[in-house]
């Protein structure tokens, strides 16, 4: 084919080049490996990391593994072609070639049939294959895929801009400024620059490890053209709609100028047709992990990425709208543990330097009622089949941002993470709260979470209470710093607002009046608690047992409050008039049938002890035991962190002719 000039080049009958004149990205990626890279390997191994290099066949290109990311992609100071720019989310990390395609590489497809399309003449070894139209392109991946059964293709745009940039933010990859032989372009200097290519891997590469993203020659991707990033992607997949006549190259060439070589620029042409500055560099996808679970950091930084790459737009600088994060709970007991505060802890660091949009505050009661945006999730542990019985082997994460102003669900997510270091242990307050209720507010907030989809609406009642949260959250915390009084003034403004009433309100102020040695309203505290659950029909006491005992422990403080529980309970069931059922519940651990003995006898102890203490409830109560059969947290150590599975519940029923009312 006759060589056309650069000029043309640019801007043939159905071809059209981006300009951009000093427009600067945003890209939030993770942060480039050690330059120090793995050794390449002949074959691909079994398990790839970001950063590993790997050939899947001696005559395959050499690839390296990307990670999964943010970036921002696109151009704020570009033409349109560029505009506008928008953040894109990397779901998973993928393979790109180090090198864009060589004569070499090229040669092996041509000798087995897969290739047509001879190399140059004069062109060989380790120079890039050029004059490939992207049908050529697609041909060369096609029979990679056929003879290594694995899947390659062309980069997607968003693929080809998120590896270039590997976490820049600027024009190249290395700064704003082209440099001086940096790269192979008409005027970057150096013995290729406006005269021909160049061998591949000449210059630098960028902290991904990828080597001449920038000039050299242009690379095919796979997206159909678009005169702007108008309804564009956000996930990182292939633009498939608009001119798909004509497909776009990036990444500039060595015949023009160092404009066209920024990570940003965009170009196009026909796909069938060939041009002596036209190559290509190949992406290949890797498989995804078989457990489906991943590690705990990294799991939340995934549910974080997903929820706000679907975010409402929002303005940076002074106007910014504010955004609290309501401390994430446990997905069944409602009980925040150490790993749900971890949660919190990274989502509120992520949402700092990788999501300046928002104005981030402290959730208390002065911003929670307020804040046009808040952030809930729970983290609840799922057997091997995903569901919440039996071993916990990993923990489902539950992520969403409302848009409080429309009452609505603006986005959210759902990970996996493996239980590999995840400490579930509640945390001080809800360690020494004596006693569980399925709250309506903590269902509300978990109902919220796990049973809607973006658009649906909020649950009226968690928003009803969002200040009383606040308060609630504000007193935790002066609870857990040992500020007992000011906790409890904390509970008692919290019970006076509307939806304060609540069991962690009630909780509260009978540990602060316990803490504060004011054990007679501790007791009345602790009265109210009662009332409040049978009100609900339900709840449950963390009587504290002896191991694999129905004794209870006989330390003075736990024989103290265990003695103020046991008379409360019977005296507040005997004015209402009440029946129950006793409940007793053991967590995971040994035989099964020991484990429902066990609970029956604890029940039976309690029941004991109740009758003891107001003698007409003998024929008013009966008593069961269900062993692990309904565990809330399910890790089976005996441990505090699932002393909730020990509890012992009291289930109001209807009085017959053997429990007369």
């Amino acid at each position: 084919m006759k060589k056309m000039s650069a000029y043309h080049h640019c801007c043939p009958m159905r071809f059209v080049l981006a300009l951009l004149i000093g427009g600067v990205a945003t890209a939030i990626a993770p942060a480039a490996w050690s330059a120090e890279s793995p050794k390449t390997t002949a074959l691909a191994p079994a398990s790839l990391r970001p950063g590993d290099t790997y050939r899947d066949c001696d005559v395959c290109p050499q690839m390296v593994v990307i990670p999964a990311g943010r970036f921002e992609m696109g151009s704020v100071a570009g033409r349109s072609e560029e505009k506008p720019p928008h953040p894109v989310v990397i779901q998973r990390p993928f393979a790109i070639g180090v090198y864009e395609v060589t004569i070499d590489d090229w040669d092996a497809c041509l000798r087995e049939g897969g290739c047509r399309q001879s190399p140059e003449p004069g062109q060989q070894g380790r120079m890039p294959m050029i004059n490939v139209s992207w049908d050529d392109a697609r041909g060369y991946v096609e029979w990679l895929s056929g003879k290594t059964g694995k899947k390659y293709r062309l980069p997607t745009e968003a693929e080809w801009e998120y590896a270039t940039r590997a976490g820049s933010a600027t024009r190249y990859w290395w700064g704003d400024a082209p440099g001086v032989a940096a790269a192979n372009c008409a005027d970057c200097g150096g013995p290729w620059g406006g005269k021909s290519a160049s061998p591949v891997g000449s210059f630098e590469p960028n902290p991904y490890g990828l080597y001449d993203v920038h000039g050299n020659v242009w690379e095919w991707t796979e997206d159909c053209w678009n005169p702007s990033y108008s309804g564009a992607l956000a996930d990182g997949k292939p633009w498939l709609r608009g001119d798909c006549i004509s497909r776009v190259l990036r990444g500039g060439s060595w015949a023009v100028d160092h404009k066209y070589m920024r990570a940003a620029r965009r170009s196009r042409y026909d796909r069938d047709v060939r041009y002596y500055l036209n190559g290509l560099r190949v992406v290949s996808e890797l498989p995804a992990a078989k457990s489906g679970a991943m590690s705990f950091t990294s799991a939340v930084q995934d549910a974080v990425h997903k929820v706000f790459s679907k975010a409402p737009a929002t303005t940076s600088g002074a106007g910014r709208p504010t955004l609290v994060v309501d401390p994430l709970i446990d997905g069944l007991s409602g009980a925040q543990s150490l790993a749900t505060r971890s949660m919190g802890s990274q989502i509120i660091g992520l949402l700092s330097t990788r999501y300046p949009q928002f104005d981030v505050r402290d959730f208390s009661a002065a911003d929670a009622g307020r804040s046009p945006y808040v952030v809930i999730g729970t983290f609840t542990g799922v057997n091997k089949e995903r569901k919440t019985k039996g071993e916990r082997v990993a923990y489902r994460i539950c992520l969403a941002l409302l848009d409080v102003e429309s009452g609505k669900i603006a986005s959210k997510a759902k990970v996996f993470s493996q239980a590999q270091g995840v400490d579930i242990t509640p945390t001080a307050f809800f360690r020494d709260s004596p006693t569980w209720i399925a709250d309506p507010a903590a269902q509300a907030y978990i109902s919220t979470c796990q049973a809607t989809k973006p658009g649906d609406p909020v649950d009226p009642l968690y928003l009803d209470r969002l200040k009383a949260a606040g308060l609630i959250n504000e007193a935790i915390r002066a609870y857990e710093n040992g500020d007992y009084r000011r906790s409890k003034e904390l509970f008692l403004n919290a019970a006076g607002t509307k939806g304060g009433n609540q069991l962690r309100t009630l909780n509260g102020l009978y540990l602060t009046s316990w803490g504060l040695g004011q054990h007679q309203q501790a007791t009345a505290a602790f009265g109210r608690i009662v009332d409040f659950g049978l009100d609900g029909r339900q709840f449950a006491v963390k009587f504290p047992f002896r191991p694999r005992s129905t004794d209870l422990l006989q330390d003075e403080s736990a024989s103290d409050q265990s003695n103020v529980w046991l008379t409360q309970i019977a005296r507040v069931v005997a004015r209402r008039e009440d029946c129950l059922e006793i409940v007793g519940h053991t967590n995971r651990g040994g035989p099964e049938m020991l484990n429902e003995r066990l609970s029956l006898r604890r029940a039976e102890h309690v029941m004991r002890r109740l009758a003891a203490e107001v003698l007409t409830l003998s024929d008013r109560m009966i008593a069961t035991g269900v062993g692990s059969a309904r565990n809330l947290i399910g890790s089976g150590t005996g441990e505090l962190r699932d002393a909730l599975d020990r509890r012992i519940e009291f289930d109001v029923i209807g009085c017959t002719p053997t429990t007369p009312k």
